[in-house]
């Protein structure tokens, strides 16, 4: 990563010598100190300048046309330097391709997927700005790519509200209406939003409440209003990282004092196939096999609502084996199920 930034920051400062009018030519020398100066800008340090292979190989870079571009840098023996042969020639100057704007094109396809955000909306524009200008016309090619539509959820107005938020790290004030209180109830809080996740077709905002001194979860769809508030300062929660605090979750919801425990789940010959290779968590390890061909699959999983879910949707295909508590909590709810079918 960091060889590469160096290599694009040399090509440029070798672009700007090479274009600047009140010098003509340039030694390879006189292009690493100003290749060496440009680096030790941006990285600090005592940086030594690049050495004479590392120029005379940047400049074959970028005459060849690997980089997008044919640099027509010349050397000129009986003066001793180097110099574009084309005069108005930058790197900076280089127009898209056809090519580059329908790249351009088939990524937005998959961006439109995400409408909601304007920032999506922003390079639509540009794609037909860039379109318009090199005169590339519309694609006609039939959608063969659709992902599952994740801005079907009632609340997607306030994502890019909530999104600024989080970037900006501005308190907002939420007016919410919990799912487990009677309707009209309205709850006031200020709060410092941490992250914005969608989780199966919902989005969910979290951020440390003022009020309870921990990071809470809200649902969009139970955002009544939202609007940034300036009469208090944002409250970061340095425990809260997102990678540590999903890392044990299937879904979103992580109950109060909650630890990761071992789930072992056993599935029939055919769902063992399906959960093989379509993991239920990064944690899953199989367990055991049987001469029947199901599996005992092994997990270290938070208990939450969302895995009592993914476990009902497998049906009689998954038996819960451990621990107690969730095969119980399971088979409760199985015999509700069951109650409600008589």
């Amino acid at each position: 990563m960091a060889t590469n930034r160096h290599a694009m920051i040399r090509y440029r400062t070798i672009d700007r010598c090479l274009t600047r009018r009140n010098k003509r030519y340039w030694t390879w020398k006189e292009l690493a100190a100003a290749c060496g100066e440009e680096l030790r800008e941006y990285e600090g340090g005592d940086r030594a300048a690049p050495a004479r292979d590392t120029i005379k190989m940047d400049i074959q870079n970028m005459r060849s046309g690997v980089l997008g571009y044919r640099a027509p840098i010349q050397w000129y023996p009986r003066i001793g330097g180097y110099a574009y042969s084309d005069l108005g020639f930058s790197i900076t100057k280089m127009p898209l391709g056809t090519a580059d704007v329908e790249a351009l094109r088939e990524a937005m396809s998959l961006l439109r997927q995400f409408r909601g955000f304007p920032q999506v909306q922003g390079v639509e524009r540009v794609v037909a700005k860039v379109s318009e200008a090199l005169r590339v016309r519309p694609s006609s090619e039939p959608e063969v790519l659709q992902l599952e539509d994740n801005m079907i959820s009632k609340g997607r107005e306030w994502l890019d509200l909530l999104y600024r938020a989080c970037r900006d790290q501005r308190c907002l004030l939420l007016e919410y209406h919990p799912f487990k209180v009677p309707e009209g109830y309205r709850s006031r809080r200020i709060v410092s939003p941490h992250l914005v996740k969608e989780y199966n077709n919902r989005w969910f905002l979290f951020a440390y409440d003022h009020q309870e001194y921990r990071i809470r979860t809200y649902a969009f769809d139970r955002i009544q209003q939202a609007e940034v508030y300036l009469l208090d300062e944002f409250r970061g929660d340095p425990a809260f990282h997102p990678e540590q605090f999903f890392a044990a979750v299937i879904g979103v919801s992580v109950p109060e004092g909650a630890h990761p425990i071992q789930v072992l789940l056993s599935a029939t010959p055919q769902q063992a196939r399906y959960i093989e290779t379509k993991p239920l968590h990064h944690s899953q390890r199989i367990h055991a096999r049987a001469d029947d061909g199901s599996l005992t699959f092994a997990y270290q999983l938070v208990h939450n609502i969302e895995l009592e879910n993914q476990l009902l949707s497998f049906g009689e295909s998954v038996e819960v084996l451990a621990p107690t508590s969730l095969r119980e909590a399971i088979a409760k709810r199985v015999s509700l199920l069951y109650k409600r079918y008589l």
